[in-house]
């Protein structure tokens, strides 16, 4: 080995020890700071929630989760989609959905922010009931599941003054006729 490898070899080790070094320090640190954790304790818990019935989402919801994914689903999918500015530029644009697919009417939608809107839809989807759901579901299945073409069509749609209503059953009779 040439005199320059094996410099780097020792310099590499030496990193590696100081490395090591470093992390025990710090280990020792922690073990030191949380000495008043009942270990044991603390592994029984990790096992107790991780039996069957139990995962980390089930422990932060509680018993406040309702029987109805559905409505699990569209609490983290909603926002996600009328926040796309391709699909809902103006605050009208959510209006006239909520309205088409919710039977919700925002009520001075144009005095709101978007946020605003967002969050009322959000809140309201609670209180739908299952053929509601079924409908903004599926509502929302289409716009999301489409590609780009799927996008430009209701562009083009809103372009051309459709309603939800109307882009929704279009996107749906396309999609069953493939």
């Amino acid at each position: 080995m040439s005199d320059l490898a094996t410099k780097r070899t020792a310099a590499s080790k030496n990193r590696d020890i100081q490395r090591v070094r470093s992390f025990l320090e710090e280990l020792g640190w922690l073990v030191t700071s949380y000495s008043n954790v009942d270990l044991k304790l603390a592994a029984d818990l990790l096992i107790e929630r991780s039996g069957p019935g139990h995962s980390a989402a089930s422990a932060a919801v509680g018993d406040y989760a309702s029987s109805n994914p559905n409505k699990h689903f569209l609490v983290g999918a909603l926002p996600r989609v009328l926040t796309d500015e391709t699909l809902f530029p103006t605050n009208e644009d959510i209006a006239q959905f909520a309205r088409s697919v919710m039977d919700l009417a925002i009520l001075r939608y144009e005095k709101k922010s978007k946020y605003e809107i967002i969050g009322h839809i959000v809140c309201e989807t609670d209180r739908l009931d299952d053929r509601k759901l079924a409908k903004l579901v599926s509502a929302l299945a289409m716009l999301t599941e489409g590609d780009d073409g799927t996008r430009s069509l209701i562009r083009q749609r809103k372009a051309q003054n459709f309603g939800w209503n109307e882009i929704i059953q279009e996107l749906a009779s396309a999609t069953r006729n493939g």
